[in-house]
């Protein structure tokens, strides 16, 4: 069996090292793409949800009464 040179083992170990982790990565971003298999994946945007009304202590209605309002008086 024939030694190997330093440039052939540089590039089996440097497969070894960053082979795998790369695969899964590629494996994960490609199965994120096209959604795991038995689930419902149409594709669609997901619908806002509608907020709620706000109670009746936060409502605005109750800070700009005309009555409120205040004028400076000149000094």
């Amino acid at each position: 069996m024939a030694p190997m040179t330093p440039s052939t083992i540089v590039i089996l170990l440097s497969v070894l090292s960053f082979g795998a982790p790369l695969a899964l990565a590629v494996y994960e971003i490609v199965a994120m793409r096209r959604g795991r298999p038995g689930r419902d994946d149409d594709r669609r945007p997901p619908v806002a949800p509608v907020p709620k009304p706000l109670p009746d202590c936060l409502q605005p209605h109750n800070l700009l009464r005309p009555d409120r309002i205040r004028e400076l008086e000149a000094a």
